[in-house]
């Protein structure tokens, strides 16, 4: 028993040099690690929850240190077989594949996961089952074998599935998205990611949720939607605030940086570039510190600062050279080559020029040979398939044997009946063998031919795929034309109808008698009539443009309904409707775009007005009630039939009510406001009934861009 704690000491003491080594390896969750540990001291040394603690510690040192994690999980393993107990081995056996296949071993890896499958069926544990398979399966895509990669995450999802394994669901997911990746079939890639990262948001797995974040990132970039490439890095960045995350801050700035480069939007690259590599210096990750200076020299050759470009990028030289990353350093000398050119130092140009072909050749041999090795460990692995395969068959085989002497030593006491039921029985089986050997054979061949046909599928599909994403453009093209000709349309007739306008005014001057005054009154009306319908038509094309950004400002709502009942006092006045106006002695603030908002208003106001019968009443209203900005305007007129509401906010619609002054309706007022609301992310809500008058509200919850407000009585 002594000599046992004293392997045991010697082995916690070793495990601890290998946790101080590896602390500048990698961005490490130190505080869970530093739990474990104190977990481990803390608790007998008899206890069977140690098992599960080394395991722990084994999966958090997988990326930093893999030596680590084999350790941990041999140290796990060595506990159950000194407690004798049945089960628990299957999740060190797989974490010590992972401990394999981060130190680039695929074919112990292989092995490893192998035993994990063997232990875990033996003692039907379904959740590390499913998880080698899945670990096998990205061995299979690290080999280029995608369909068998693909097969086994399936099986590993249907297994977690089956037994409602969200982590490992999500786990699954990843994968996949990693193999359509490979595919070049970015939108099922993207849809994979997502609904890792809705997993890791149910479970509250921080970590989880950045990684998914960034690498939708990376898709969306891939797919050269740059927007909602910046959109997830920015969610991904607050998400490592939050747990205060330095490396992985960094490399998101980083990310970020670059995807300003590729735009080539230098400014916003150079102070993105600035932070990340804040961010680097304070950590001890040579490697992420080498990038951001590269990408620190390229921004600013972009901006023809050589002098600045110059000392990132020698930086660069200096730290690959002790880290030996070789595709860091070849590009540094290319633009250390291109600055020297632009300089005219045409001998310096030349020598750095001569240290890039050596290494850009360096670095296609090395691709080569890792290219040989993964040729060459896909064979082995193929090799062990089949030789666990031969292993498997020859072990039913000596069971077969032993089953048949066991009964020929019987036979040998019995009599001769016996022997001959024996033959009869064997005989039977032999039939059903062959006939069980022909349905596996046909089942084979048809699993075969689906395959076949999938791979037949799937290059129809891309074609399709390269088809409609030429409609699209084709589409978009004529989209932006047809927006580009109303554009000049309405501008060229916006001219005319204001020198109609300005003349009819001159004509009022003139002393003209009645019927030439009922003549000019109608131009004029005509005239504005065309000249709102051009504003409203370049409305709608503008607001429908979301590359105009929103102007936002502090604005109190109160105010602007009382603005509005003053503004259109006079039209109200000439049907003599009287305007009443509903809101509280405090203030109701929001932060909004005040353009949009007014637009709204003025369009429900003007309609309010334009559809109330004469001697009747309209009311605007602002309140702040069960957390939101509530502003609503309310009619007495002609009110909506059912019909009408199923085109209420479409453009071009004429709806049943008809002004009750002969007033012009072009249709797109309400079209107008549905998009503006739904730009400021309000809500707009319709209370109606036919002849009984309408009420629009507009809601602005608290909390949204829109919605977030101020006390009342500030």
């Amino acid at each position: 028993e002594m000599n046992l704690m004293g392997k045991s000491l010697k082995y916690y003491i070793s495990a601890v040099c290998i946790f101080l080594l590896s602390i500048p390896l990698s961005a490490q969750n130190f505080d869970r690690i530093d739990s474990i540990q104190t977990q481990i001291r803390q608790i007998d040394f008899n206890d069977t929850s140690r098992i599960d603690l080394y395991n722990q510690l084994g999966w958090e040192y997988r990326k930093s240190h893999p030596d680590s994690t084999i350790l941990y999980a041999e140290r796990a393993i060595a506990l159950v077989k000194r407690y004798n107990l049945t089960s628990g081995t299957a999740q060190s056996l797989n974490y010590i594949g992972i401990g394999y296949h981060y130190k680039g071993n695929n074919l112990k890896s292989f092995e490893y996961y192998n035993l994990a499958l063997e232990e875990a069926e033996i003692h039907n544990d379904s959740s590390q089952y499913a998880h080698a398979l899945n670990s096998l399966g990205r061995l299979y895509l690290n080999q280029g074998d995608f369909l068998k990669s693909y097969d086994t995450y399936f099986k590993a999802l249907e297994i977690f599935q089956n037994i409602g394994d969200a982590e490992g669901i999500g786990y699954c997911y990843k994968s996949l998205a990693e193999l359509y990746q490979t595919q070049k079939n970015f939108e099922k890639a993207l849809e994979m990611s997502k609904q890792a990262l809705t997993i890791r948001e149910k479970s509250n797995n921080v970590r989880g949720q950045i990684s998914a974040l960034v690498e939708i990132a990376g898709i969306y970039e891939k797919m050269e939607n740059f927007d909602k490439a910046l959109d997830h890095y920015l969610q991904a960045k607050v998400k490592a605030e939050s747990i205060n995350d330095k490396v992985s801050i960094s490399s998101i700035d980083l990310g970020i940086s670059q995807l300003y480069y590729s735009q080539e939007k230098y400014d916003e690259a150079l102070i993105f570039g600035l932070k990340a590599d804040k961010g680097a210096q304070i950590t001890s990750n040579f490697d992420l510190i080498s990038q951001v200076e590269l990408q620190l020299g390229k921004i600013f050759f972009e901006q023809r600062a050589y002098d600045k470009s110059r000392a990132y990028l020698k930086k660069v030289i200096k730290n690959t050279q002790a880290s030996k990353n070789l595709a860091l350093e070849r590009d540094a000398y290319y633009y250390l080559s291109e600055i020297a050119a632009q300089l005219s130092e045409v001998a310096e140009s030349y020598n750095y020029f001569l240290k890039y072909t050596e290494l850009d050749h360096a670095l296609d041999n090395a691709e080569v040979a890792r290219t040989i090795e993964r040729l060459e460990a896909r064979f082995e692995i193929e090799k062990k398939n089949q030789e666990n395969i031969l292993l498997t068959a020859q072990q039913a085989r000596d069971e077969a044997i032993i089953e048949r002497q066991q009964t020929q030593n019987i036979a040998l006491i019995v009599i001769v009946l016996v022997v001959t039921s024996l033959m009869v029985t064997l005989y039977i089986m032999s039939r059903k063998r062959r006939a069980d050997n022909r349905k596996l054979k046909e089942k084979n061949e048809e699993i075969a031919a689906q395959r076949e046909e999938i791979s037949r599928q799937n290059v129809h599909i891309n074609s399709q795929n390269e088809k409609l994403q030429k409609r699209n453009d084709d589409l978009a093209q004529l989209n932006q034309e047809k927006d580009i000709l109303m554009n000049i349309v309405a501008h060229d007739l916006k001219s005319p109808f204001n020198r109609i306008r300005g003349i009819a005014e001159l004509l009022k001057l003139s002393g003209l008698n009645e019927e030439q005054s009922n003549y000019n009154n109608l131009l004029q009306e005509i005239s504005v009539s065309g000249i709102n319908l051009i504003r409203d038509l370049l409305d709608v094309n503008s607001f429908e443009d979301d590359s105009r950004k929103k102007d936002i400002s502090k604005v109190d709502a109160c105010d602007l309904i009382l603005e509005k009942a003053k503004y259109f006092y006079a039209d109200a006045k000439s049907k003599n409707i009287e305007v009443v106006t509903e809101v509280s002695d405090a203030h109701a603030y929001l932060f909004t775009d005040q353009v949009y908002l007014s637009r709204i208003l003025d369009n429900l106001v003007s309609n309010a007005i334009k559809f109330s019968n004469p001697d009747s009443k309209v009311v605007l209203g602002a309140v702040k009630s069960d957390g939101k900005i509530q502003i609503y305007i309310e009619d007495s007129g002609q009110g909506f039939r059912d019909e009408d509401k199923k085109n209420l906010y479409k453009k071009f619609t004429k709806l049943s009510a008809q002004p009750t002054a002969g007033e012009s309706s072009n249709g797109l007022g309400l079209a107008i406001v549905k998009t503006l609301v739904d730009r400021l992310g309000g809500e707009i809500i319709l209370e109606t009934e036919p002849r009984r008058g309408s009420k629009f509200i507009l809601n602005f919850p608290i909390g949204s861009e829109v919605g977030k407000t101020e006390d009342v009585t500030a």
